[in-house]
């Protein structure tokens, strides 16, 4: 019998599934006429037995096209890891977000000893396709981390090792051992700004106008008032930042701290806050957990994740939220690039100035001695914009405000989210209206959408 008349086999794209169409009924046919024609459709791997067996009965249920052979998935290799030997927390659990304090803890190493070891990537194992040809898995990627300042890496077992005692440090690229500084006290005139090459403990206050510079951690076990803090590594302050409009905290990584209130805060990563966030401008790079708190005023930019207890208030302070771009860099781009126009429209304006003149000195002969000071005055005037454009060209050049992927960002609100909330997805704006309890908010097709949590 001819079954092409009868039926058609059809593969899907990745070639893992083959379906059987039927396109004329037939009075009779065999299980050995199906599997010859799916092996003439080189249709030769996973093929299902118990789908031709109720062909073969004719079955009642069955629905064309009918799923006949199904391929064999590869097993991608998995990616090479960094295993710790002591507990180190650079990844934040859950259960220490709601704890501030039992997470302020510095990892000491001492010289010589073993810090970290590297399990190499697996290659996987291969599938098969509905034709019974291989398909190759892809091979996990090597970890990468490198031995940074006061570590080594021996070959001989794939591990890390300290070379000083002295604080364990890491971020995305590589492994350090710091160094530490530590003053018992308050920051005062005595111990004057701070800058070290380690890192730098605290045990008391930071007053308003002393700097702490460090190129590994900060740890103050006190209160920062408007002082500027800026960390290579981590942040963490017991207390609370009282910012008087003053404070700049800038961390590499993380930032961990009581409370935030009329500050300017920049976490390389994730930003953990007890309590509140006040009429502060804030930015994190991942993201801001604000669990116990709320975020009333100023604007609090992440780059895939915020979440607080509260935002805004019953007052309807006006309070910005910014996911996937840093709010502030946005507002410089945006003013710059207005700035921008206007010096090229003066150069536009100061360009047919000296055009004029010139087209003037061609008729007359010269130009009246007024007229010669214009040019002067143009000609320094041009000069001046072009250098001007320049300039702003380059900064808006060097500036980038997107600091996450919009499409896993979201918004977490576990108790309540108040009206004049604006809530910001890139280029997408929201402004919210009236109160909502235990909501999140996404981005979805190029909208904002307010869900409750319990959906």
């Amino acid at each position: 019998m001819e079954l092409e008349q009868h039926f058609k086999v059809s593969v899907s794209r990745d070639q893992l599934e083959a379906y059987i169409d039927l396109l004329d009924p037939v009075d009779e046919v065999t299980e050995e006429q199906i599997q010859s024609f799916l092996k003439e459709k080189n249709v030769t791997f996973g093929i299902l037995e118990e789908e031709i067996d109720r062909m073969m009965r004719n079955d009642e249920s069955l629905v064309y096209p009918l799923l006949i052979a199904v391929g064999k998935q590869p097993i991608h290799g998995k990616d090479g890891k960094v295993i710790f030997d002591k507990e180190v927390n650079f990844e934040v659990e859950e259960q220490e977000k709601a704890s501030f304090r039992d997470i302020i803890t510095i990892p000491s190493v001492e010289e010589g000893e073993r810090i970290a070891a590297i399990e190499p990537p697996t290659n996987g194992k291969a599938g098969t396709n509905v034709h019974g040809e291989e398909i190759p898995p892809k091979p996990g990627k090597p970890a990468q981390l490198r031995a940074g300042k006061n570590t080594t890496f021996k070959r001989a077992d794939d591990a890390f090792y300290a070379s000083i005692n002295g604080q364990l440090s890491t971020d995305e690229r590589s492994l350090q051992v710091q160094p530490l500084f530590e003053v018992n006290g308050d920051l005062d005139l005595r111990t004057g700004n701070l800058d070290f090459v380690g890192s730098i403990i605290i045990n008391g206050n930071v007053p308003t106008g002393f700097r702490v510079f460090a190129q590994g951690d900060i740890t103050i076990y006190g209160m920062v008032e408007g002082a500027t803090i800026v960390a290579g590594g981590s942040v963490h302050i017991s207390e609370g930042i009282s910012g008087l409009g003053k404070a700049v905290i800038q961390s590499g990584q993380d930032v961990r701290v009581g409370y935030i209130n009329q500050a300017t805060v920049e976490a390389g990563q994730d930003l953990f806050v007890e309590n509140s966030i006040l009429h502060s401008d804030v930015v994190a790079h991942h993201s801001v957990y604000c669990q116990r708190g709320h975020i009333i005023g100023g604007t609090t930019s992440a780059g895939l994740h915020i979440e607080a207890r509260d935002i805004g208030n019953r007052m309807y302070t006006p309070t910005g939220l910014s996911l996937g771009v840093n709010k502030k860099v946005e507002e410089k781009q945006s003013k710059f690039s207005l700035l921008l126009k206007r010096k090229e429209e003066d150069k536009r304006k100061l360009i047919l100035i000296g055009e004029k003149l010139d087209q003037k000195e061609r008729s007359d002969g010269e130009l009246s001695p007024k007229e010669r000071v214009t040019r002067l005055r143009q000609k320094n005037s041009l000069q001046s914009v072009d250098a001007e454009i320049e300039e702003l060209s380059t900064l808006l050049e060097e500036m980038n405000a997107s600091i996450g992927d919009l499409a896993e960002a979201k918004v977490m609100v576990n108790g309540k989210l108040y009206g004049h909330v604006h809530i910001g997805f890139g280029k997408y704006q929201h402004q919210v209206q009236g109160e909502h309890k235990e909501i999140y908010a996404f981005l979805s097709n190029g909208e904002i959408f307010l869900r409750s949590i319990h959906s």
